[in-house]
């Protein structure tokens, strides 16, 4: 049991820490789906 509850801990470590880390890097979906020609005139 203590395994497992590691196992999920070390997934949620991970996962939130590759988040923030592609974030800063640019390979957010906002700034990879983004571009001057898909943005609409105000």
């Amino acid at each position: 049991m203590k395994a497992m509850l590691a196992a999920f801990a070390a997934t949620a470590l991970i996962a939130v820490g590759a988040n923030f880390a592609l974030g800063n890097a640019g390979f957010s979906s906002e700034e990879r789906g983004a571009s001057a020609s898909v943005r609409l005139d105000d």
